[in-house]
């Protein structure tokens, strides 16, 4: 019983031996151009977002940055319409395939708007009525200090002078509603 004790006891021994050899200890990585750590960065003012480039034909609607489409819109005295969306947003897109796609729409919106993309998760300056303002800013002033509603809005913003005067339009809109929201605009 003794001889099988101790024959138990030796595998006992050598099997945890070799799982400790085989268990390597880490140790620190020698700094090289591929594991060095990345500099902080620096919390740099964010610098305006240019605007897209713009090709303007009857197949295509027009989209600009917040603070180009601002300035043309004031200087052609257009009404000035903000898609507010974000990247995640499931609607926003379905509304950029299937509404911002519409002939109709197309035609009508780079006819008497001025349209403008804009992402308010995106942090950027936007120079609105000669204001330097954040992204939060600028979504702050389109909802007339309030909340936003939701992805998509969609603001129409006739007097561009009067801060309070955007109006938006919360939610998925399909074509012929969308269509039926641009006549009022263009009526009134």
């Amino acid at each position: 019983m003794k001889k099988s004790f101790y024959i138990s006891l030796l595998v006992l021994v050598v099997g945890s031996g070799a799982m400790m050899a085989s268990v390597s200890i880490d140790k620190p990585k020698p700094k090289t151009a591929v594991n060095k750590p990345k500099p902080k960065k620096s919390a740099a003012k964010p610098k305006p977002i240019p605007a897209p480039a713009v090709v303007q034909n009857d197949s295509v609607l027009v989209w600009y940055s917040p603070s180009e489409g601002y300035a043309k819109a004031k200087k052609e005295n257009k009404i000035l319409v903000v898609d507010v969306y974000t990247d995640w947003c499931y609607w926003c897109k379905v509304m950029d395939k299937e509404t911002y796609t519409n002939k109709d729409i197309i035609l009508k919106m780079n006819k008497y708007f001025v349209a403008v993309k804009f992402n308010p998760e995106n942090a950027a300056v936007h120079k609105i009525n000669d204001q330097e303002l954040s992204s939060d800013a600028f979504l702050s002033l389109l909802s007339n200090g309030g909340r936003n509603s939701g992805y998509p809005t969609t603001y129409f913003w006739k007097e561009l002078t009067d801060n309070s005067k955007a109006s938006g339009y919360p939610g998925y809109r399909e074509p012929s509603g969308f269509n039926d929201i641009l006549n009022t605009w263009i009526n009134k």
